[in-house]
């Protein structure tokens, strides 16, 4: 009997240590897993909660008409960082395995959306209004591309 009192002390702290082990280990487990691959639901309500920070901000924005310069011009320069930062923000999500290649694809097409964008914000800023009303023009015929693969992978819209 007095080996056995002798023990207890130890072979509870082996219970703890183990218990604890198990508890780190399940906690790390679950938590790598769930912030490194998150499920397309998930992934998709982190983008609508960005996309609910600058969409109204964006739709406050008058579309200019191409047929008025500096109302181009205008608009152009305060929607251009507001959609460069929901861009930035909607990057740095990590999207489920099963988007990956999709989402590839449009960010390129945003991508190139906002390319055109700062190039007509450059034309119109040099004075080149014919570039800027080409470009701006083929900024809006570019819209649809990405609203259509947008919507296909499941991205709230508009204003994503």
């Amino acid at each position: 009997m007095r080996t056995l009192k002798g023990r207890r002390p130890l072979v509870g702290a082996a219970c703890a240590a183990v218990a604890v082990a198990v508890a780190v280990t399940a906690v790390l487990v679950f938590s790598a897993s769930s912030r490194a691959e998150p499920t397309r639901a998930q992934y998709l309500q982190r983008v609508a909660a960005i996309c609910r920070i600058y969409g109204p901000r964006l739709d406050r924005i008058r579309p200019p008409d191409v047929a008025e310069p500096a109302n181009v011009i205008d608009a152009v320069a305060r929607a251009l960082p507001l959609a460069r930062a929901q861009e930035r923000e909607v990057r740095r999500l990590e999207p489920p395995p099963e988007l990956r290649s999709r989402l590839a694809r449009w960010f390129r097409l945003q991508e190139r959306r906002l390319a055109m964008l700062e190039q007509a914000l450059r034309a119109g800023r040099d004075g080149d209004f014919r570039t800027l009303s080409v470009v701006y023009v083929d900024f809006i015929l570019a819209g649809p591309e990405v609203a259509r693969l947008g919507s296909a992978i499941g991205m709230p819209h508009p204003p994503c």
